[in-house]
């Protein structure tokens, strides 16, 4: 299973990006895996679905990725531990509520600590 979307900078097109994340995915084991991109410039933005639950992307390459969900989805976090090959950096809810799971590709404990000050609510690091 190649992470080769989170790593290039992928075109500017809508259709290259839901096919080389739904590829991705798909070949990781997760088929029946959607995506429909929303914003195709980094940072890049797509909306999912999968098994009957929504969640939402974003992420710029080589940095970080962000997934959202209405309520914590083990699978689906497997499903993204799986295809960047790492655990994610936290887990926490954002001012609406969402869950997010953040990835983090560099400056992890920096990041954190900013998190932290920034008085998210239900913070969990996740990567230790």
């Amino acid at each position: 299973m190649s992470n080769t979307w989170f790593f290039t900078q992928l075109p500017p097109s809508r259709y290259a990006i839901e096919n080389e994340l739904r590829l991705a995915l798909w070949h990781a084991g997760f088929g029946g895996m959607w995506f429909t991109c929303t914003k195709e410039m980094p940072p890049f933005e797509c909306s999912g679905f999968w098994s009957n639950q929504p969640f939402a992307l974003e992420w710029e390459p080589r940095n970080y990725l962000l997934l959202k969900m209405a309520a914590p989805n083990q699978n689906l976090l497997r499903a993204f531990e799986r295809a960047l090959k790492h655990k994610p950096l936290a887990a926490y809810k954002n001012g609406d509520g969402s869950v997010v799971v953040e990835w983090r590709a560099q400056n992890a404990n920096a990041r954190f600590q900013e998190l932290q000050s920034s008085g998210v609510a239900d913070l969990q690091r996740l990567n230790k």
